[in-house]
């Protein structure tokens, strides 16, 4: 009996002097940027990419507040979950995350439009700041899910006069961002993905003239509080503008580059039918004007084309439609599409651009979530045996002007040898799966969006769809020249 007395009167000691030399430290300072605290949901998340050794730290101070860092383990800080304790004792579920925080305080409600005027910190490996955003809602369907899409704009001062560009996450350097939610994907990677395999399969005809021009966005992830409160993780991601693209600028008021996003099925941006033009309205067909600036002619061009491919006899038609697309971005965009499976990027969710005056149309594929075997609002939807087109790849595909079927074809069979290669694509899916396991993304997700369940059993599906989806096309493709 005394010794057992003896020994937790021995412990009650030890702990006491442990608890004393663990406050009489000097508490490690932690930049706002770099800490982000929910307390409603008791989440805490912090950077990877601090000034100090994690490992070695016992206190914090953060924002005039001391805590008790607790970690599970002090090799490899993102694979798990950590404890964050305040002076009271009230703990906090702490993770560490290697990509991007942004945090916003906001006095007013987020709407679709305008932005609103908020604060930003953010840190990412290379960037930290504190500045001022303007953000707002973005989408259309997705505006109805209950974690948002949001469009920021970053400024040099509280006015919004003046805009201020930073590199974020070793993208361009910009002004202008989307965070996207990415809610409706069952395992948070589609989008991300896609966009990468579609750069990855093209690059800009007129490479040569501007080297740093992109053929499409770049998408990193990152963290995401507003006012407080967690909101999940996004994807950042660039916008499709004339500066991605580097498209001529207008020169003396004449239009060079143009820019149009397809963002309703109206008939022309998929090529069915030519409505009436009205120059005055900033939108027609389905497409929204995005560069340049309306003039009083913002249409001509681009009804003029979608008329020649409605409406030119086959002869007009074979000798002139690779003046107005460029015919490899064609292949290349309706290939990836298809390989994918995208139903609802044939006229939607797509940008049309032209690099300078008379220069050929070209594709830029958008929104991407809707693909390999779910559509737009996350359903599965396992379809592998259909040919999606629009009406200029329906009348490419009966006119075949230039050998383009051959073309096709042959470039078909060159992508499923590297990008589009069963084996490689799955390899790329776990990989991007692996990542978000890895750096407890789905942890996070469930506790902010607790209606939200991740299985593996989606990327089963999503391989064994892949696989079929391909060795149809293989067939199909094949088979075309018969077909027509």
């Amino acid at each position: 009996m005394k010794k057992s007395i003896l020994l937790g009167y021995i412990l009650l000691i030890c702990t006491f002097i442990s608890q004393r030399e663990l406050y009489a430290q000097s508490p490690s300072v932690i930049p706002l940027e770099a800490l982000a605290i929910d307390d409603s949901l008791e989440i805490a998340v912090m950077s990877l990419y601090l000034p100090l050794q994690l490992d070695t730290v016992k206190r914090i101070s953060y924002n005039d507040k001391l805590f008790k860092l607790a970690l599970s383990t002090k090799k490899s800080l993102t694979e798990t979950s950590h404890q964050l304790i305040d002076s009271t004792g009230r703990t906090y579920r702490l993770y560490v995350t290697p990509f991007p925080l942004f945090q916003f305080n906001i006095d007013e409600v987020i709407v679709n439009e305008p932005k609103r005027m908020a604060s930003i910190s953010y840190i990412d490996k290379d960037t930290r700041i504190q500045s001022y955003a303007g953000i707002e809602l973005r989408g259309s369907s997705s505006l109805a899910y209950p974690k948002k899409n949001y469009d920021i704009n970053l400024y040099e001062s509280q006015e919004g006069i003046t805009n201020k560009h930073i590199v974020m996450d070793g993208m361009r350097e910009d002004d202008d961002w989307i965070l996207d939610a990415i809610y409706n994907e069952p395992l948070r990677l589609r989008s991300y993905l896609s966009f990468a395999i579609w750069n990855d399969i093209h690059k800009p005809y007129y490479l040569d003239k501007e080297p740093n021009a992109k053929s499409g966005i770049t998408a990193h992830y990152s963290e995401v509080f507003i006012n407080g409160r967690y909101k999940g993780v996004y994807l950042l991601t660039e916008q499709v503008d004339r500066k991605l693209l580097k498209l001529k600028k207008e020169h003396k008021d004449n239009i060079r580059g143009e820019l149009f996003q397809g963002a309703r099925y109206l008939g022309a941006s998929s090529f069915d039918s030519l409505p009436q033009k009205k120059n005055y309205l900033l939108s027609w067909g389905g497409y929204d004007i995005k560069y340049p600036v309306p003039n009083d002619t913002p249409w001509d061009a681009l009804y003029d084309t979608t008329d020649f491919v409605l409406n030119s006899d086959d002869t007009a038609f074979a000798k002139a439609i690779s003046e107005r697309f460029n015919l490899d971005n064609v292949i290349d965009y309706f290939l990836f599409i298809n390989a994918l499976r995208g139903p609802d990027n044939m006229g939607k969710n797509i940008f049309l651009a032209r690099y300078d005056i008379g220069s050929p149309y070209f594709y830029i594929p958008w929104d991407l979530d809707g693909t390999f075997g779910i559509i737009y609002n996350g359903k599965r939807v396992s379809t592998t045996d259909d040919f999606l087109s629009n009406g200029l790849l329906r009348r490419l595909l009966k006119v075949n002007p230039d050998n383009f079927i051959d073309r096709l074809q042959k470039r078909w069979k060159e992508l499923r040898k590297n990008v589009l290669n069963i084996a490689s694509l799955q390899e790329r899916q776990t990989s991007v799966y692996k990542l978000l396991i890895k750096n407890k993304v789905y942890d996070r997700e469930r506790i902010r969006w607790d209606s939200i369940d991740y299985q593996e059993d989606e990327l089963y599906y999503m391989q064994d769809w892949t696989k079929k989806r391909l060795l149809f096309l293989d067939q199909y493709i094949s088979e075309m020249d018969i077909k027509n």
